[in-house]
């Protein structure tokens, strides 16, 4: 990569000249492997695009075993108590590229979470619309039937075309009817854009990705996450944002003596699978993007190819 100074192109809002790799997939495809073994090669530093890593405490259930050679970006930065939106994952993710790359060095995104990488390659302008915490305080009081009466009222049509995730998604309603409630002279172009990157997606056939996917699952429930909840909930509630993520309130009802801990585990297994399926619809409708089926024996040949070919272009 070239040794010139960080360059930005205020005409453009554009990062020029400095490349940005992008791992995505679906949940348990062996990301975070990848990216760590591309950043050893390529001379990068890894951000993480995870929705559930950035709670502090909540290590088991998200997947935290990371070497500990190897540092990861916007890993643990907040309180399982705290939301975290997409826009703030951008304006953080932006700051550690513009670091690493001023390094010289290849920043790697590594993640599942398909809108926070959405919102880094194509900024939205209601990004610019800050948090009403005000509004927020109250709107989190509610049930979430009524956030979604709430933003059918704001919006049907767009109310309409939210997929099941984000219908059932408390956190994700009270930010869409933030910005619906927000005054439009607010609503601003987010500014900074990123050209010069390649976006590789690891997929595989589902009964491949499920295999692993339970794989995973038992190895985390041998490695103490019922503990890890237990502990959690000496300091936090089921409401709060953390304990919303899959792998915790899964087991809610367990916790609460309301379901054994057998179906606990069943419901969690089926919820891991419905997302990664989810997952692999999401990331299918982005462009431009290279997939990478992890199922076949060559596939690591195939991620160093593009990688040479992208790395080395001018």
């Amino acid at each position: 990569m070239s040794t010139a100074k960080l360059s930005f192109s205020r005409s453009c809002g554009c990062l020029m000249n400095h490349k940005l790799l992008i791992i995505s997939g679906p949940t348990a495809t062996g990301k975070t492997i990848l990216a760590i073994r591309l950043a050893k090669k390529y001379n990068g530093e890894i951000i993480s695009a995870d929705s559930r890593q950035i709670y502090k405490g909540m290590d088991i259930g998200t997947g935290k075993d990371h070497p500990h050679d190897v540092k990861i970006h916007l890993v643990d930065i907040i309180k399982p108590s705290q939301s975290f939106s997409s826009a703030e994952f951008r304006q953080l993710a932006l700051n550690k590229i513009i670091k690493i790359q001023s390094k010289n060095k290849l920043p790697i995104i590594v993640g599942g979470t398909g809108h926070y990488i959405d919102a880094l390659i194509n900024p939205k302008t209601t990004f610019s619309i800050k948090p009403n915490n005000f509004l927020r305080y109250f709107l989190n009081k509610f049930p979430i039937f009524l956030l979604q009466k709430i933003y059918f009222v704001l919006d049907k049509n767009s109310y309409q075309k939210l997929n099941n995730s984000d219908v059932h998604n408390p956190h994700r309603l009270i930010r869409k009817i933030e910005i619906k409630l927000c005054n439009n002279s607010r609503i601003t172009d987010y500014g900074l854009r990123i050209t010069d990157y390649l976006h590789l997606s690891l997929t595989a056939p589902n009964k491949y990705i499920f295999d692993n996917i339970d794989r995973r699952i038992q190895s985390r429930l041998d490695m103490g996450l019922l503990l890890e909840i237990k502990n959690l909930l000496k300091t936090y509630k089921w409401s709060d944002p953390g304990l919303n993520c899959l792998a915790y309130k899964d087991f809610k009802n367990y916790f609460e003596n309301k379901l054994s801990l057998e179906k606990s585990i069943e419901l969690w297994r089926f919820a891991e699978h419905s997302y990664a399926r989810r997952q692999k619809t999401w990331f299918k409708k982005i462009s431009p993007i290279h997939f990478i089926d992890i199922s076949v024996a060559s596939y690591s040949k195939k991620v160093t190819a593009k990688i040479n070919q992208w790395y080395n272009k001018l």
